[in-house]
């Protein structure tokens, strides 16, 4: 008993490290990764690099997976480069087992070392994160050696090798039982990991490993698919078609496990071999995926082709019978505030698709989102004024006036996307002109920066912490320079008469302009926040907005 309560606290201890390096590097360096992949767009090979450098630094798949999906969603990178940075993905997850199954005995207190005290020493956000993640790291290799040790005491338990050996010739449960802890752990890296320890120690035999390395495999093409299952059609389908082409793969590899358990000793030593038969399959499966793509692509849409789009257009938290408790109905105002958000947000990130790529589709659907975010505004208005004729605390009143403003702010940005920007893309396709290559690059700048501000807005309103909301008014000087340097650099370019710049001259001032706006926009968010604990004063507040 005490062995399994043993292995159990080291493989918790196993996925605490792989959460501390996942969420250390989403927070030091999460928006420089979004960049990479939105960079890659249409393009095989950068496509696939970025997928296999942020799933490896993320020690994730799935969160890479995860993150592609949405830009496909959001019409930033296509169905087919986010299905190609998948496949890249799955690889770079291959690549950090590899690493993280090497013996290194005093690499781990070392990382500890470094990771604890640089994040104790630093006072610095970003490198606390960075600490962070080295700590994790050291986390994973010192829970490896819990984990080799604890499954050499299991292989000498005769009760727990009795019950392996009544399974010895059923593959199946071995890929059932590792599908299963990789749901369970929603990681297929651990699993993976844990299966190098077990072979290593005797615990199973070379071919039980195997089994565990494909059921792990087709855990983690499952999990980003259940994980998504509510999503849109853009974002279900790249997440398929890596499912098809990993269950493809997995089949034709489990009816040669023995014969490469048996071959594959004589060139590996059994330490390495399921990382090396992990990295092995998943290159197999990314080589089929590209030169299959279209044709896997092709399958998945067929498969998803009579799942219905959500329905958004109406509120979905708003309930017309709280209002005698005025915490619930706050709160239902609230989560309907940020449902609103999140569409408006869609159409600020699928803006630049559309200026970028003059795609007439995505800009109807832009359109037609402008509509339920009015929608769901006035809902939200009523909603809020009913609230206001209740018997409110002070607090619960300034709480209504913030969702209020809050859900102001997104239905201008809504406005400003529809009336603004969308309307330039229209004058740019009747045209037929494009930006210049220099300013097309300066508007990606740009938008980048207003995309991880919404992110921010969205998290402060949520939080109401006063970090993240002095973190956002902060920005709003950032952006204003990047609009500064774009407009000067513009009209240096129309001085030289470059073609392209003169024929988008107010088309490119414009939609900086407009991108600005909305940043102004999300940075108001803060506002109260900083007002209530007295960093701005009100005043001054005003005078800003």
């Amino acid at each position: 008993m005490s062995l399994l309560i043993e292995l159990l606290g080291s493989i918790a201890l196993l996925l605490w490290g792989l959460r501390m390096v996942r969420t250390g590097v989403m927070r030091s360096y999460g928006n420089n990764l979004k960049s990479l992949a939105r960079r890659s767009e249409g393009k095989t090979l950068p496509a696939f690099t970025s997928g296999l450098l942020v799933a490896a630094l993320l020690q994730s798949s799935t969160a890479a997976i995860l993150i592609s999906a949405s830009f496909a969603g959001q019409g930033l990178i296509s169905v087919g480069s986010a299905f190609i940075t998948m496949l890249g993905a799955d690889v770079g997850t291959s690549v950090a087992v590899l690493i993280a199954s090497q013996k290194f005995t005093t690499l781990a207190p070392l990382l500890l070392a470094i990771g604890v005290f640089g994040f104790i020493a630093s006072k610095v956000n970003k490198w606390q994160n960075v600490f962070r993640a080295i700590s994790g790291l050291g986390l994973i290799l010192f829970a490896l050696s819990l984990i080799a040790s604890t499954a050499g005491g299991l292989s000498e338990l005769k009760q727990f090798t009795a019950l392996l050996n009544i399974f010895e010739d059923q593959p199946i449960f071995f890929i059932l039982l590792a599908l299963i802890l990789t749901y369970l752990s929603y990681s297929s890296l651990a699993i993976v990991l844990l299966s190098v320890s077990f072979l290593a120690t005797g615990v199973i035999g070379v071919s039980e490993g195997l089994y565990l390395v494909l059921g792990a495999n087709l855990g983690s093409g499952m999990l980003p698919l259940i994980s998504n299952w509510r999503g849109s059609i853009q974002e279900l389908t790249p997440v398929l078609a890596n499912l098809i082409v990993r269950v493809v793969c997995i089949l034709a590899f489990y009816p040669f496990v023995d014969f490469v358990a048996t071959f594959g000793l004589k060139f590996v030593s059994i330490e390495l071999f399921p990382a090396i038969y992990h990295l092995s399959l998943n290159l197999i499966v990314a080589i089929v995926g590209v030169i299959f793509s279209k044709n896997i692509l092709m399958l998945a849409t067929k498969m998803l082709s009579n799942l219905q789009e959500k329905e958004l257009s109406q509120p979905s938290f708003l309930e017309a019978n709280n209002f005698a408790m005025p915490a619930i109905s706050l709160a239902s105002a609230k989560r309907e505030a940020i449902h609103m958000a999140e569409i408006s947000q869609k159409m600020v990130v699928s803006s630049l698709a559309v200026l970028r790529d003059d795609n007439i589709a995505l800009r109807s659907e832009v359109i037609k989102n402008e509509d339920t975010v009015d929608n769901i505004f006035d809902s939200i208005k009523l909603y809020i004024a009913r609230i206001l004729q209740e018997e409110l605390t002070p607090t619960e009143t300034q709480k209504a006036l913030n969702i209020l403003n809050f859900t102001t702010s997104m239905e201008h940005i809504g406005d400003i996307i529809n009336n603004s920007l969308m309307d330039i893309s229209g004058k740019k396709i009747d045209k037929h002109i494009q930006f210049s290559k220099e300013g097309l690059n300066e508007i990606i700048s740009i938008h980048e920066v207003v995309c991880s501000n919404y992110d921010l807005a969205i998290n402060t309103f949520v939080s109401d912490d006063c970090e993240l909301a002095r973190v956002l008014y902060e920005k709003k000087q950032e952006l204003h320079n990047l609009e500064k340097r774009s407009v000067t650099k513009h009209l240096q370019r129309i001085g030289k008469g470059i073609t392209d710049s003169l024929e988008t001259s107010s088309m490119h001032i414009d939609v900086i302009r407009d991108y600005k706006k909305v940043n102004s926009l999300l940075s108001s968010v803060a506002y109260p926040i900083l007002i209530a604990s007295g960093e701005i004063l009100e005043s001054g507040w005003k005078q800003k907005i």
